[in-house]
């Protein structure tokens, strides 16, 4: 990890703090992460930074005790639904989940693969913690382009309308992360994979912040990658 990657990392420490700041005084919050009040006060305020091992113990923290609340509040009660809106209108949160996917993720990847629309942000930020190349396919073709792949549809999971790639986005040997924020059905993730096979791209992993049960096994079943999952429905 260079210098660059380490100072990202405070600062979403930082970020973190401020966050769980909002809901607890500094009394609290010290008990709650056995921090002098003093030396969160100076963290928040941002006079140091907190060293790295001290930023990641504060980041998985916030995820532990924070973020998974917060999505698990976004289901629909009652529902297979889930709402993500809030949480995609959110840099800060997208760039918590994104570190979650980047610290799971053991395979190295070269490349993140998304669909327009609601996966953008959340694959934009894990690219850029990642420090590669984002990109997404989408249901129209890009006119700048004269080349695309154009997903096929697996039979079982027909697809009224196909996604599109330019060609020169992806290329052979590639490593892919597809990300999005939900997948459901699975039916758009089988398109972004039609994608990667006809640009003989290796798919390093999946990674969503909800993903329902049926499609997780499914996904499981039918490819040998990773899988990050923060909520399985």
């Amino acid at each position: 990890m260079n210098a660059l990657e380490e100072t990202k990392i405070k600062l979403l420490a930082v970020d973190c703090l401020q966050a769980m700041k909002q809901q607890k005084t500094f009394r609290k919050l010290s008990r709650e992460l056995s921090l002098p009040a003093g030396v969160l006060n100076r963290y928040i305020n941002g006079y140091v930074l907190p060293k790295k091992d001290r930023a990641e113990h504060l980041i998985n923290f916030f995820i532990k005790n924070y973020l998974l609340k917060i999505i698990e509040a976004s289901k629909i009660k009652g529902s297979k639904y889930i709402v993500t809106a809030d949480i995609l209108s959110q840099p800060f949160l997208l760039n918590v989940i994104a570190y979650k996917a980047v610290r799971e993720l053991s395979k190295k990847v070269s490349i993140v693969l998304t669909a327009a629309v609601d996966g953008i942000p959340l694959a934009q930020a894990t690219a850029n913690l990642l420090g590669v190349k984002f990109v997404y396919a989408k249901l129209t073709q890009e006119f700048a382009f004269s080349d695309h792949y154009a997903s096929k549809s697996s039979g079982k999971k027909p697809i009224s309308s196909p996604f599109y790639l330019p060609k020169s986005l992806l290329r052979k040997n590639d490593n892919v992360l597809i990300v999005d924020d939900v997948i459901r059905a699975g039916t758009t993730f089988d398109a972004l994979t039609s994608i990667c096979s006809q640009a003989r791209a290796s798919i390093a992993g999946i990674f969503a912040m909800f993903i329902t049960a049926s499609a997780c096994k499914e996904l499981k079943r039918r490819y040998k990658v990773y899988y990050l999952l923060l909520v399985q429905g």
